[in-house]
């Protein structure tokens, strides 16, 4: 009596994680993993060069103070599935910390359907990568350690919600990417008046050379039923880069113009905030009350890198960004960024990094995006005179399963 007892929890028990094992057993067709990225760190900043935060009553910007702290920047859970040979699909999740809300947040970050015609034409409807800073990542080879300059300044997003086509000719020797996408990123998915358009082309004319040229045009999502009426700038960017992959070696540059992408307010150096500019309130050179035309602002700035791998475990690796945010509004405004570091592969899937950086901004603030787990921090003060100081030196990891 009592062995039966305990036998039929026992066979139950069985029964269920044969079940699940059945649940999770996916297929040759469904490939399930993941990417995450980590640091462990030490930050320093300061206001003209005082330690932040700055005691009263001098003014104080910056969200992101001092301090030593584990982050986890990025977890993707990542979802592949194989219909056949045309058709597929993905869900890629993202999830981060906000430290404004102090909550989790889990977002889809990718999930699009996909048809694959041909090598010259792939389409995708969903959201997926856009055409420019996915390819320009995949030249830099550091995404894990640094977002680029159009990611981090928010110049751009990686992906939208849209639709696009993709391809290459002649073995890669040209590949191209156009998407008409919502132009309000990944993480917001609502429905504006007009749509954006971005594209690009690479040119690979030997195979350790890329040259990249793109090109954005659109209203980012700001054009709505309400206020298409009202008078506005558009937002638009020109993007060229040149890379070079030589075994071990690689030496690159990014250069881009964007206009109307953020306002620079000469009151208060603040970029993509709301300014008054004749009585009409603006946010990204959209007007959202009837007005005269808004200030329109134009944004330049250049990245280059280069690394080198002296095994197929160790590198060396470094990087220079400097940044003009705002040519015509706020002209004193700069900001200037590098890193340096080596990295160390154990094994395929992991990348880990000792990694120092620096970041000066001059005339103002500027708020970047990445620099801890809480997903964007400025620099500098609230006033337009005010520089700021950014230093990190820690621990850099990701991993892929």
């Amino acid at each position: 009596m009592h062995s039966k007892k305990i036998l039929m929890p026992v066979v139950l028990a069985a029964l269920g994680a044969a079940s699940v094992a059945q649940a999770l057993d996916v297929g040759s067709s469904t490939t399930v993993g993941g990417l995450a990225y980590l640091d462990f760190s030490d930050i320093q900043q300061k206001q003209n060069g005082l330690d932040y935060p700055v005691p009263p009553p001098a003014a104080t910007a910056p969200v992101t103070g001092s301090g030593v702290g584990f982050d986890v920047k990025r977890a993707y859970l990542i979802v592949d599935h194989k219909f056949d040979s045309v058709w597929a699909a993905n869900i890629t999740t993202d999830a981060q910390y906000d430290t404004n809300s102090k909550v989790g947040e889990i977002f889809i970050k990718k999930f699009y359907l996909q048809a694959t015609l041909s090598d010259a034409l792939v389409l995708h409807a969903g959201s997926y990568d856009n055409p420019w800073i996915p390819f320009a990542e995949a030249q830099y080879g550091y995404r894990y350690v640094e977002k680029l300059t159009l990611d981090r300044l928010g110049y751009g997003n990686t992906t939208d919600w849209g639709v696009s086509a993709s391809g290459q000719f002649a073995h890669n020797l040209v590949n191209y990417a156009i998407a008409v996408i919502n132009g309000n990123g990944y993480k917001n998915p609502s429905r504006s008046k007009y749509v954006d358009e971005e594209m690009r082309v690479g040119i690979n004319p030997v195979n350790w050379l890329t040259i990249g040229l793109g090109y954005y045009n659109g209203h980012l999502g700001q054009v709505t039923q309400s206020n298409a009426d009202y008078a506005r700038n558009t937002a638009s960017r020109l993007d060229l880069l040149l890379a070079v992959h030589w075994k071990g070696l690689r030496v690159g540059g990014e250069y881009f113009e964007a206009k109307n992408f953020k306002l620079g307010s000469a009151t208060t150096g603040a970029l993509g905030a709301d300014i008054v500019a004749t009585n009409a309130v603006v946010v990204n050179g959209v007007v959202t009350n009837p007005g005269t035309a808004p200030v329109s602002d134009e944004a330049a700035g250049y990245s280059g890198w280069a690394s080198y791998n002296f095994t197929p475990q160790w590198a060396v690796f470094g990087r220079y960004d400097t940044t003009k945010p705002s040519k015509h509004v706020d002209t004193g405004l700069q900001d200037t960024f590098y890193n340096l570091g080596v990295a160390f592969k154990p094994i395929p899937p992991i990348d880990l990094a000792l990694v120092y950086k620096n970041e000066r901004v001059t005339d103002g603030v500027v708020s970047i995006s990445g620099g801890d787990a809480g997903s964007a921090y400025t620099i500098g003060g609230i006033n337009a005179k005010t520089d700021g100081s950014y230093e990190e030196i820690g621990l850099y990891a990701q991993f892929r399963y």
